[in-house]
């Protein structure tokens, strides 16, 4: 009777009774990638020919970020002209951050539009 009071006291002051289960759960981290991408899409409305004609899908963009962490060289590759042009000119000049800027990288973004 003593030893098993004297384990149950050892435990509780060891913090072993009272300690947290251990999750194995890993915090959430983004890829570089993946952050870039949703910089992009915060700065871009819902495309007005896109909502109009009730389309979705996805738009890829390629670009280039300036010294001052601008975007620069866009290219929006749609066969839609008129969306095209709309993207190019809610992104141009968008200030962006990345931890490693270099000014002759070009970057490749998808934005995913849904009805």
């Amino acid at each position: 009777m003593n030893r098993i009071v004297v384990v149950l006291v050892f435990l509780l002051f060891s913090g072993s009774l009272l300690a947290k289960p251990r999750t194995n759960k890993r915090p959430a981290v983004t890829s570089p990638a993946t952050e870039l991408s949703q910089q992009i899409a915060s700065r871009v409305a819902y495309p007005a020919i896109m909502r109009e004609g009730n389309y979705a899908g996805i738009v890829v963009i390629t670009f280039g970020v300036s010294e001052n962490n601008r975007l620069s060289r866009l290219t929006v590759h749609t066969a839609n002209q008129e969306l095209n042009d709309d993207l190019t000119r809610q992104l141009v000049g968008q200030k962006i951050r990345l931890a490693d800027s270099n000014p002759f990288e070009t970057y490749t973004v998808r934005l995913h539009f849904t009805k």
